[in-house]
């Protein structure tokens, strides 16, 4: 047969919609066979199948038929993923990760953490890029993305990809030297080496002898001028012999203060990609990839919907909010249901931080808040884009701004780049149909209504 499992089920995927191209659970399915008869497909977990079953499969299976042939059938497997660590990484207290019991954190002499793995990272349109580099680099180290410099706020999994990188590496590459450290431990590491003289050999050997160098945080080199040139050459050491370096960072290169402009220019060398907040989706993937972990089996989806829904600053707060409320419900003695998530979370939902800073009610300030709760960039709001996923975030802003201020239709329409007023006026009537119609959405219209109010 002609096409592999990869090429068949890449096809599909770029012959459907956007909408299916960026979700989170058709990027956790992997095709593994292919036969005239049948094209097989591994999937993560029970709850993936349903998602993609539910919304997808009709419409799967019908590019296949066109591809393939009328005979070919769809099928799909629940499989749990196995570690991609190599087994020196592996250990008794890293077994408990597979009976879902919560992360251990599982360190080498090389600072990596064997439970980081790049089947443990659920991809979405936040971070599709910076998971597609960070693998291409973990595959082929050295080559095309040499250095790759990750940046995006605090907790969206900068961390936990420069340790699946290495770990992939080490997978299937034992011998490779791989260096995990901060910024802060090479800058300390740095100043030993400078007070104990006998040291300092051993420091650059350390680190220029590197195959692959995985260094954190590297924003805290700012005003460090010393450590700031032990870096620099560390880094044209190991760039110069072909050797992968890897950083992760707060802000673009541009954006980093106090730094040399050589840093600044090698940091750009390579590919610079940006990880943001997942959208509402990817964090309902991501509570339910924890609630497994932990083997919390029984949550109320309705619970995990609104835990999504009230924390949307970064993965760190997701992941403990979830946390926090089984425990509050198992010390209490109480069922966890949604209004028991509503009067637990309350502080979560209407934080003191928005109640002393509540913003005012302006276009620009409603279209940074729905950016914002949707993973969004507010250019996208006001551009000509019609993808599926700006549609309704950008009639909410619409509808919010009506609400809201004093603006006219036309008015609003200016503010989105709209020539005509018609566009604001029919997405007012779509959000007025879903609050009426007192969906699921409407939980989301009320929450940034409060920001407000």
């Amino acid at each position: 047969m002609r096409h592999t499992p990869d090429e068949i089920w890449l096809e599909i995927l770029e012959t459907l919609n956007d909408t299916a191209k960026q979700d989170v659970y058709l990027h956790q399915a992997v095709p593994v066979a292919l036969t005239p008869e049948a094209l097989n497909i591994v999937v993560p977990s029970a709850y993936t199948l349903a998602r993609i079953e539910e919304r997808f499969r009709a419409d799967i299976q019908r590019v296949l038929t066109t591809l393939v042939g009328g005979q070919c059938r769809l099928i799909f497997t629940v499989e749990a993923p196995a570690s991609e660590a190599p087994e020196s990484l592996e250990g008794p207290a890293n077994s408990s990760l597979e009976s879902g019991a919560t992360d251990p954190l599982i360190q080498t002499d090389n600072g990596l953490n064997s439970a980081y793995r790049f089947d443990r990272f659920i991809v979405g349109s936040s971070n599709m890029i910076c998971h597609a580099t960070a693998l291409a680099v973990s595959e082929n180290p050295g080559r095309d993305y040499n250095p790759l410099f990750i940046y995006g706020g605090v907790g969206l999994g900068k961390t936990h990809l420069l340790h699946a990188i290495g770990n992939r590496l080490l997978s299937y590459q034992p011998d490779k030297k791989v260096l995990y450290v901060t910024s802060e431990t090479f800058m300390n590491e740095y100043v030993e080496s400078i007070v104990n003289r006998g040291s300092a050999q051993g420091f650059r050997t350390k680190y220029r002898t590197a195959d692959m160098l995985l260094i954190d945080d590297i924003q805290f080199l700012q005003t460090k001028e010393g450590t700031q040139e032990e870096f620099f050459n560390t880094f044209n050491a190991l760039h110069m012999n072909s050797n992968q370096i890897v950083m992760s960072s707060d802000r673009t290169p541009d954006n980093l203060q106090n730094l040399e402009e050589r840093l600044k220019s090698r940091f750009q060398w390579g590919m610079v990609a940006e990880i943001s907040m997942p959208p509402y989706e990817m964090r309902i993937a991501i509570l339910h990839q924890k609630c497994q972990d932990q083997g919390l089996d029984n949550l109320p989806d309705d619970v995990l919907s609104y835990i999504a829904e009230v924390v949307t600053t970064n993965i760190r707060e997701l992941e403990g909010t979830l946390v926090r409320l089984v425990t509050q419900a198992t010390i209490l003695k109480e069922d966890l249901t949604l209004d028991f998530a509503r009067e637990a979370l309350s502080d979560v939902a209407m934080p003191s931080s928005t109640i002393r800073h509540r913003r005012t009610a302006t276009s620009k300030n409603i279209q940074a808040a729905v950016a914002n709760y949707f993973g969004l960039e507010t250019a996208d709001l006001v551009s000509q884009k019609r993808t599926k996923e700006l549609v309704q975030p950008r009639q909410i802003a619409m509808y919010l701004c009506r609400e809201l201020t004093q603006m006219s239709y036309a008015n609003i329409a200016q503010a989105f780049n709209r020539e005509n007023h018609t566009t604001v006026i029919h997405a007012c009537r779509q959000i007025e149909k879903i609050i009426a119609d007192n969906g699921d959405d409407e939980q989301k219209i009320n929450l940034l209504l409060d920001q407000f109010r």
